[in-house]
């Protein structure tokens, strides 16, 4: 088993917050498209896979 979980509760409700929000970031970059659109998408949407990631393949283990 890896040393990798998530042992508190608050941890995956900051995980699912800051991916809720970085997708909203995205989104409205996206819609806007102002001067240096591209790139704040991009790094909204690496941080929204991150956080996905993390919580699909972390496994939460209550202590």
């Amino acid at each position: 088993m890896s040393s990798l979980v998530i042992s508190n509760p608050y941890v995956g409700i900051a995980i699912l917050v800051v991916f809720v929000l970085s997708g909203k970031v995205f989104r409205d970059n996206w819609k806007q498209k102002g001067e240096t659109w591209k790139r704040n998408c991009w790094l909204a949407g690496i941080v929204a896979i991150l956080c996905f990631l993390a919580m699909a393949f972390i496994p939460f283990i209550p202590h």
